[in-house]
């Protein structure tokens, strides 16, 4: 009786665990606490090679043979570096050669070469069922009336039930125009994102559009900042937080560093004579911990290096070192967990030449990042008052511990060239009822294989 008790209780602790991750699971993410990887589907992975047409590996200019099906079987992979939604390139039918997506014949219509609406409907699926979201770029022309785009976006939701749109170019177009475009999209699905994107836009311009009914905006001007900050070592990060402090009525916008639109931020470090993976740890250490929503292009992981299009777009290499991988996976991991991270203030504690430390924090909670774009080691001293008294810094990506010294000073710690992000929580000390609770199931776990051994002599007592 006794045994089958036990038992019962070890599988009602077991299911009522499980219960409660996947209940947490189900809860409906907010947009800002997404983690977005943006691909070119032409270029990302070859699934299917009966849409292989026109498919010249040799030529740049001319479709590499990337589709639907490629995309849904590097689910996993997306998956486990973190990444909670994709962006995808344009998928219309295209004129000939628009392997880009950009030259687009129909809206109604997928483009033969990455796969059929009925693909991409299966595609949709097995990313919802991921917990993961998708969303399309549409490019915006100027002869575009303001219904068409409205019953593109109907369209494209009732048949495959996509979670966004990212619209570029949106400058072809008036503000007002937007306003009663962005109204009625809006109402088409529950919580849709609605993304706009368009060159030189100013701060005041990425406002303007924001009240037009955006969900967020690119932030296309953070690009170079952002570029100049990492691309080297021994260089300020003050720019970067003045440019925050610019941002008084803090919109939601996405983050990035390179897109179809640029050169690989690869090629700047390569030019500056840096090395890549380096370079590239540091930088999505910031982008990952700043206020924005981070957009990752696709190959970043693999530090791709390319100038002009199409030179920045290659065809993706699974067969490659996974050491950025490894790193964006343990950055999506933190991001994920930290709502200080996600939604926080930021607040700068500490720059000198590119040993930067600075605090987000969501209510009561605090996380600390701390990056050494130097070339040299260093160390930060924070008085405990500029974050909080009497706690300690528990790394996050790795195992430092942080303690306040008697003079009720941090003393932050970072070798050349690294970067390190902390909880700050209570002091440690000796956590009783966990380790009762080890004894407790350690002593049971004896108990009962007394017991088993005690029913065993009864049924044979010859042994």
């Amino acid at each position: 009786m006794f045994k089958k008790a036990l038992c019962l209780s070890f599988i009602s602790l077991f299911l009522f665990s499980t219960f409660t991750v996947q209940a947490a699971g189900k809860e409906e993410r907010a947009w800002q606490n997404e983690i977005i990887y943006s691909l070119m589907v032409d270029r990302f992975n070859n699934g299917d090679n009966h849409n292989d047409y026109d498919v010249n590996m040799q030529d740049p200019l001319q479709f590499q043979g990337g589709d639907f099906k490629g995309i849904r079987d590097r689910l996993d992979y997306l998956q486990e570096m973190g990444f909670t939604a994709i962006q995808l390139s344009p998928i219309f039918e295209n004129e000939v050669g628009g392997y880009h997506g950009q030259w687009i014949k129909d809206y109604y219509k997928t483009d033969k070469h990455f796969g059929t609406l009925n693909e991409f409907k299966e595609l949709v699926d097995h990313i919802h069922k991921k917990d993961m979201r998708i969303i399309l770029e549409l490019p915006i022309k100027k002869e575009m009336e303001g219904q068409e785009i409205i019953n593109i976006v109907k369209w494209w939701i009732e048949e495959t039930n996509i979670d966004g749109f990212k619209l570029t170019d949106i400058n072809n177009k008036p503000i007002e125009f937007w306003q009663a475009v962005t109204s009625d999209i809006i109402k088409l699905k529950d919580d849709f994102y609605l993304t706009g994107e368009a060159p030189n836009l100013s701060n005041d311009e990425v406002d303007k559009y924001s009240q037009a009914g955006f969900t967020s905006i690119s932030d296309v001007s953070l690009v170079e900042p952002l570029r100049n900050a990492f691309s080297k070592p021994d260089v300020s990060s003050g720019p970067l937080f003045d440019l925050f402090e610019q941002k008084t009525t803090h919109w939601l916008r996405t983050a990035f560093f390179d897109n179809q639109n640029t050169d690989r931020f690869t090629r700047e470090m390569v030019n500056n004579n840096t090395y890549p993976v380096t370079r590239w740890k540091l930088a999505l250490t910031y982008l990952y911990t700043q206020p924005e929503i981070p957009v990752v292009y696709y190959a970043t992981e693999i530090a791709v290096n390319g100038g002009n299009s199409p030179e920045n777009t290659p065809m993706m290499n699974f067969r490659t070192d996974k050491e950025i991988i490894d790193y964006i996976s343990n950055l999506g991991r933190v991001r994920s967990h930290q709502k200080a991270l996600m939604s926080g203030t930021m607040e700068l504690l500490y720059e000198n030449n590119g040993m930067t430390v600075f605090k987000r924090q969501h209510d009561a909670e605090i996380v600390v990042v701390a990056i050494n774009n130097t070339s040299a080691d260093q160390r930060a001293v924070i008085p405990e008052e500029k974050i909080e008294k009497d706690k300690e810094l528990r790394s996050l990506l790795g195992t430092d511990l942080v303690r306040v010294d008697q003079n009720g000073n941090y003393h932050i710690v970072l070798e050349r060239e690294t970067a390190e992000i902390y909880k700050v929580t209570e002091k440690s000390g000796y956590n009783l009822p966990f380790i009762l609770s080890i004894f407790a199931v350690f002593a049971l776990f004896i108990l009962f294989m007394y017991i088993t051994w005690k029913r065993g002599k009864k049924i044979n007592p010859q042994k």
